[in-house]
């Protein structure tokens, strides 16, 4: 009955959680113990962990497990025996990760030994889990206890078979691509008296790389890839080479070891996993470690961790996660992992996966990387052990492991979780012109004669960010409310903006700043007015003269500073709509008069005289709101276009505005 009522609770809950868009991180209420054995020469270890929760029609759920013996040891086994090399208290801590489960993660449990002069053996052997550590390469690795769940925790194990007596490690987290503020280091273990260094510089490390002539490249993701990598260097192509891949990273942990040569150490660093990490969900991470033995040439391993939103070892992810709209001057290339599990007791014989991509992503463009189980293409149809892929209409790729054996996580006799993986890594390549829209992929999993498991969604996306505008064009107000006696003139508009960058399929803010310039010009004619004016004669004796008529002109210039905001959309990829409303303001520069009088001298001659003047420039307006239209043809996501704007404003009217622009 209590059983059953925890399990309600548990879905309960879940269906919250899952419901949600935000990140609900719940917590585990079961108290969480370990039982310890003391045996003839070590002691066994027992969780005692809240029962599973299968996920209702799911596959069946299972626990992976980290141990922590405190002496600088570790085991991935459900109930491991361990031998402890000298007498002493240790701290023992389990790392729990629950999969195919519908509870919450399990809290991870501590306990205390205390091992006796009779327990402690100094000639015990490596455990299976040591064993199996170093398969990339036989001196350095790094191996993570789960995939990054924003909200939760990881542990990142790292190993090292020292080949100088000194040496240091360098661990690089928190790509500047993907997001530069993911992981946080909690806490790191000190069993081999590591001594951790604070980098306040990444270029202080330039020393590191003074004498180093070549390095070798290792990657893996749970299992291992497979890939191997050797660079020569000379001159100074060492200090580009590291001073580039550290540039790539936010976060640089280092720490000094010692110890014998080939004695293996291994540390264990935990990092808690930011909510920020949940933007880039179903993306891949990179976590990369680097140890420099005293004197001699370093040793990279990469460790690719997917970013997940549960603990399902069947999955898809996509590298790079960020693509750069603005960099579309070819095609881009994205690198997808599709990995599942088999958690059946029995050997897997036939894997089919259906993957499925969108429009923007060129199927045909398909090219494997690795894979495991390792495996040949196959010849002929009869052919086993071997694997066949084909390409269905332009977003479907079914790729077929053929007559394997892939073992399963409930066998009795799985003693390493990496055998029941597998996986394919492989690239695509996009189109050229690619609209800025999400790129989402996901997998159909086909195990033997089983119903499909359906991967997360795995989405690609462009980097949201601004693009500027630049406009120059000729400005034209159409109309003045006082023809008879003004006209208005062209003038020339600079124009600098801001808006998203190629958006698609919906409405989006632009907001500017305009200069324009325009002139006002006054004429009138007063035939019957008739006066004297005072004016200098050929002597330079002021004299007066009479008028019959006078003819009056003005000049105004002026340099109108604009603001216009305005909701636009992207009719097309060559039209692009927008309609708001801008505040201006006008500022006069010139304000020149002119006054021809009519003159009639004393024998009656008519002759003209012209007076010019400099009249006071006007105050600067008060601001004006005027509604706006705004048309663009041409490049409208980004590049150049040409406009054409409206507005209307109550002292001006209408108001015209050509203009050409760009895009960046």
């Amino acid at each position: 009955m209590k059983r059953a009522l925890y399990y309600l609770l548990v879905a309960f809950y879940s269906h919250i959680a899952l419901g949600q868009d935000t990140l609900v991180v719940r917590q585990d209420t079961f108290p969480s113990s370990i039982q310890t054995e003391y045996l003839t020469n070590s002691v066994k270890f027992t969780p005692v962990i809240r029962p599973l929760v299968p996920i209702p029609g799911g596959r069946q759920a299972y626990y992976t497990y980290l141990w922590d013996f405190g002496d600088g040891q570790f085991s991935t086994q459900e109930s491991p025996e361990h031998q402890y090399e000298e007498p002493g208290e240790y701290d023992v801590s389990l790392y729990i990760v629950n999969n195919y489960d519908n509870g919450p993660r399990p809290k991870k449990p501590k306990t205390k030994v205390k091992v006796e002069s009779k327990l402690a053996s100094a000639d015990k052997l490596p455990n299976i889990f040591e064993r199996n550590f170093f398969k990339s390469n036989e001196v350095f690795q790094l191996f993570k206890n789960a995939n990054a769940v924003p909200g939760e925790d990881m542990s990142l194990i790292v190993g090292v078979k020292p080949s100088a007596p000194k040496g240091k490690i360098l661990v690089l987290t928190n790509e500047k691509l993907i997001n530069p503020n993911g992981f946080v280091v909690a806490n790191q273990s000190r069993y081999h008296n590591e001594n951790i260094l604070s980098v306040e510089r990444k270029r202080e490390l330039e020393s590191l790389w003074a004498n180093v002539t070549h390095t070798s490249i290792t990657q893996s993701g749970s299992p291992d890839y497979g890939i191997r990598e050797e660079l020569n260097f000379t001159g100074n192509e060492a200090a580009r080479f590291f001073n580039s891949l550290l540039d790539e990273y936010n976060t640089v942990t280092q720490y000094e070891i010692e110890g014998d040569v080939g004695d293996s150490q291994f540390s264990i660093i935990n990092l808690d996993i930011t909510p920020e990490m949940l933007a880039d969900t179903n993306a891949i991470v990179t976590v990369t470690g680097i140890y420099l033995a005293e004197g001699g040439n370093p040793v990279i391993h990469k460790l690719d961790v997917p970013i997940i939103k549960s603990h399902d070892p069947n999955k898809m992810s996509v590298r790079p996660a960020l693509l750069d709209y603005r960099l579309q001057f070819k095609k881009k290339t994205l690198t997808y992992k599709v990995q599942f599990q088999n958690d059946g007791e029995g050997d897997a014989k036939n894997i089919r996966l259906e993957m499925f991509f969108p429009n923007q992503v060129d199927v045909n463009t398909f090219r494997l990387l690795n894979l495991y189980p390792q495996c040949d293409t196959c010849l002929t149809d009869q052919d086993l052990g071997c694997y066949t892929y084909q390409i269905k209409d332009d977003d479907k790729i079914i790729f077929h492991f053929r007559g394997i054996a892939l073992p399963g996580t409930a066998s009795p006799t799985i003693t390493d979780q990496d055998s029941t993986k597998g996986f394919i890594r492989f690239t695509l390549k996009s189109h050229k012109k690619l609209q800025n829209k999400a790129l989402p992929s996901y997998t159909n999993i086909y195990f033997d004669k089983n119903d499909p498991i359906r991967t997360n969604t795995s989405t690609a996306r462009f980097r949201p960010g601004l693009s500027p505008i630049i406009t120059l064009g000729l400005n034209a107000p159409a109309k003045h409310p006082n023809d008879e006696i003004g006209k208005l003139t062209k003038g020339l508009t600079i124009g600098l903006g801001l808006a998203p960058i190629a958006p698609y399929n919906k409405p989006y803010w632009q907001v500017e700043l305009y200069a324009s310039t325009f002139g006002v010009d006054y004429a009138a004619s007063f035939a019957d007015r008739k006066g004297e004016i005072q004016l200098p004669n050929e002597r330079g004796d002021l004299m007066y003269y009479g008028y019959s008529g006078l003819d009056s002109s003005a000049t105004k210039k002026y340099l109108s500073l604009q603001v216009p905001v305005q909701i636009r959309y992207n009719i097309s990829r060559y039209i692009s709509a927008g309609v708001g409303a801008l505040v201006k303001t006008n500022v006069n520069l010139q304000n020149d008069q002119q006054v021809t009088y009519h003159l009639i001298n004393a024998g009656g001659e008519r002759t003209e005289h012209t007076v010019n003047r400099n009249a006071e420039k006007e105050k600067i307006s008060p601001l004006l709101l005027a509604p706006l239209v705004d048309l663009n043809i041409g490049r409208t996501y980004l590049g150049p276009a040409f406009g054409i704007r409206y507005h209307f404003d109550k002292t001006y009217k209408s108001n015209l505005n050509f203009y050409l622009m760009w895009r960046l």
